[in-house]
C-alpha cells in the first residue's frame, strides 16, 4: 500500500477512488450507498466472492434498522427556527450562524453513525465483524476473500459474506477404504479444520496460521498436539513456512516442494491425504499437519516409508488379517521394482541360473521374437505407463474400460505380430499390478522411476546390476530425510518394539499404549484397566 497516500485520505470518497482506482474499475467490483440525514455509507464488495443475498437481507437491513431517526436532529427544522430568532449579535449574519449550526449538527450525526457502526457486531446476525486500519491491514485481502466492506469517513468495517464456492464434504477419490470414515477434506479451509477438530475435541490442539504469496496471500494452517508434539519440529516447521517467497501457493504441492528436506529424492517425505482420519491419527502420533487454503490435501510431516506401505484402514481389521496384508504390500514393493530387471538379467546374461526345464520354456516363447529381451521389457513398460496415464486423464465414465480394452488388445496384438513374447506380458502386468497397491502418486511415481533405473542397470550387467542397483536405492532411502528425521526409520535407526508395532504386526488398539519416541516425549497414550 501507498502508506503516504493513504494518510491523507480525509474521506469516504478517497478511499473509494482509492479503491477503484487500485482495482482498475474492475467489473465485478460493486458500490452501493445508504445515505443517513444527508450523510453517505459506502458499501464495497467483490461480487464474484460475495452473497448479494446475505449483502441485502443482513448487512444492509441491519445497518438501516440500526439507526434511529429519532436520534438526528432535523437541519430544516434547526434552521427554520434561526430564522425566526433576533439576531442578538450583529456583527454574525444569519448565514454564518446557519452554517456554524448545521456544522455543530453534521459532526453529532457523524459521532452517531460511527457510535452505530461501532456496534455492528452486535447488531449484524453474522458472524466475523471487524474495524481495520487501513494503514496497516491489506484491504484488498478482505474484499477478495468474500468480506464486504462498510466505509464511513475512512472509517472501514469489515463483514463475512462470502458465497458459497465449495463443494460439500464427500467421499475421498484418490484414498479409497472399505472400513472406516467415509468423509474427505475439501477446497474449504475451514470445513478441512472442523473435519480434524471434529475428531479431537481437545483445547491442547493448536492452530497456527500464515499467509503465504505475494498475490494470492493463501491461508496455511500449522496444526499440532501441543502436549505431544515436540517443539522444536513444530518451530523447524514453522521457521521453514516464514521463509517462503512466492507469487502463489495455489496447492498444497506447492508447499510439498518447499518444506522437503531431500529434494532431489523420488520418494516422497510427506504426507499428502484427503483423509481426515489419517491426519487425525498422525497428530496423536507427534506429527505436524499443514492445511492450505483451497487445497483438498492435507500435508503431514515427518513422514517414514513405512508410512506408504502401512494404511489407515489397518486399525479397523483384525490384527491377523493386517500382518498378512503388510507382508503383501512389502512383497509388492520389490515386486514392482524389480521383477522386470531380474527377468532381463537372467534371461540375457545369467542363463544358467535359471533350471534348465524353464530356460527351454522362455526359449520356445521368446522363438521368433526379434528384439533382445530388454528392448521387449522397455517396449511394454512404456506402453503401460502410457495406458495409466491416459487413465488418469480420461473422464471416468469411460477410462477404466479403455484402459482394460486396451491393455489386452495391446498384450494380444503384441503377441500375435510376434513383437514380444507371452512370459514378458505376464512379467509387466504382475509388475504393473503390483505397483497399484500403492495410492500415493508420489510413491508410485518414485517407483517407476526406481524401476526403470533397475532395468537399466541389468541390460548392463545382469544380476550384478541388479544388486547395484539395490544398493543404490537402499543408500538412497537411508540418505532421506523428512523434516530432519530418518526417512527409514525404524529400520535405521533401528527400533525393534516400532519395527513389529508397524512393519510386521499391529498391535492391538486397545493394548497400544505407548507413542514413538522419535516424535514425541509424551510417550504414554493411557494405562490399561485391569
Amino acid at each position: 500500500m501507498e502508506e503516504n497516500k493513504i494518510s491523507n485520505f480525509k474521506t469516504s470518497e478517497d478511499v473509494i477512488n482509492y479503491i477503484k482506482n487500485s482495482t482498475f474499475n474492475s467489473k465485478d467490483m460493486a458500490y452501493r450507498e445508504i445515505v443517513i440525514q444527508n450523510e453517505k455509507i459506502h458499501i464495497v464488495y467483490n461480487e464474484s466472492m460475495s452473497d448479494d443475498n446475505t449483502i441485502s437481507d443482513f448487512v444492509i437491513r441491519s445497518i438501516k434498522n440500526s439507526f434511529n431517526e429519532q436520534i438526528f436532529e432535523d437541519i430544516d427544522n434547526k434552521i427554520y427556527d434561526l430564522e425566526n430568532e433576533e439576531n442578538e449579535d450583529k456583527k454574525i449574519t444569519l448565514e454564518e450562524k446557519i452554517n456554524k449550526k448545521m456544522t455543530k449538527l453534521k459532526r453529532n450525526n457523524s459521532k452517531e453513525i460511527l457510535k452505530v457502526l461501532d456496534n455492528l457486531e452486535n447488531t449484524i446476525t453474522i458472524s466475523k465483524v471487524k474495524k481495520i486500519d487501513l494503514q496497516k491491514e491489506d484491504l484488498f485481502y478482505y474484499i477478495f476473500s468474500g468480506f464486504t466492506c462498510i466505509i464511513y469517513n475512512t472509517v472501514i468495517y469489515v463483514v463475512s459474506t462470502r458465497a458459497d464456492l465449495d463443494r460439500s464434504i464427500s467421499e475421498p477419490t484418490s484414498e479409497k477404504n472399505v472400513k472406516g470414515p467415509k468423509d474427505a477434506f475439501n477446497e474449504n479451509y475451514s470445513k478441512n479444520i472442523g473435519l480434524i477438530r471434529k475428531r479431537i475435541k481437545s483445547e491442547k490442539l493448536v492452530l497456527d496460521e500464515e499467509k503465504i504469496g505475494r498475490r494470492s496471500k493463501t491461508k496455511v494452517g500449522l496444526m499440532y498436539i501441543e502436549d505431544i508434539a515436540r517443539p522444536r519440529l513444530v518451530e523447524y516447521i514453522k521457521e521453514k513456512i516464514k521463509k517462503i517467497d512466492i507469487d502463489a501457493i495455489l496447492d498444497s504441492n506447492y508447499i510439498m516442494e518447499i518444506l522437503e528436506d531431500s529434494n532431489k529424492t523420488d520418494f516422497p517425505t510427506m504426507i499428502s491425504s484427503e483423509r481426515p482420519d489419517l491426519v487425525s491419527n498422525m497428530l496423536l502420533q507427534g506429527r505436524v499437519a499443514l492445511i492450505v487454503e483451497n487445497s483438498p490435501f492435507v500435508l503431514v510431516l515427518p513422514a517414514f516409508l513405512m508410512d506408504f506401505v502401512n494404511n489407515v484402514e489397518d486399525y479397523y481389521q483384525k490384527d491377523s488379517n493386517v500382518t498378512i496384508t503388510k507382508i503383501i504390500r512389502y512383497i509388492a514393493f520389490f515386486i514392482t521394482i524389480f521383477t522386470p530387471a531380474i527377468y532381463v538379467a537372467l534371461t540375457t546374461f545369467d542363463q544358467e541360473s535359471i533350471p534348465t526345464e524353464l530356460l527351454l520354456s522362455f526359449a520356445t516363447q521368446r522363438q521368433g521374437v526379434p528384439f533382445p529381451a530388454y528392448v521387449e521389457a522397455f517396449l511394454m513398460i512404456i506402453s503401460f505407463e502410457i495406458l495409466r496415464e491416459g487413465d488418469f486423464r480420461i473422464p471416468n465414465i469411460g477410462g477404466s474400460t479403455l484402459s482394460i480394452v486396451g491393455a489386452l488388445i495391446l498384450g494380444d496384438a503384441a503377441v500375435n505380430a510376434g513383437i514380444v513374447s507371452p512370459i514378458m506380458i505376464i512379467v509387466i502386468a504382475i509388475t504393473t499390478i503390483s505397483g497399484l497397491m500403492f495410492n500415493d502418486l508420489n510413491m508410485a511415481n518414485a517407483l517407476r522411476v526406481w524401476r526403470f533405473m533397475t532395468l537399466i542397470f541389468a541390460s548392463i550387467a545382469g544380476l550384478v546390476g541388479v544388486a547395484v542397483s539395490l544398493v543404490l536405492l537402499i543408500v538412497k532411502l537411508a540418505s532421506t530425510t523428512s523434516a530432519t528425521k530418518p526417512y527409514t526409520y525404524p529400520i535405521a535407526p533401528l527400533n525393534f518394539d516400532t519395527l513389529g508395532k508397524y512393519l510386521i504386526k499391529r498391535k492391538n488398539v486397545s493394548t497400544d499404549t505407548k507413542r514413538q519416541k522419535i516424535l514425541t516425549d509424551n510417550l504414554t497414550k493411557y494405562k490399561v484397566k485391569e
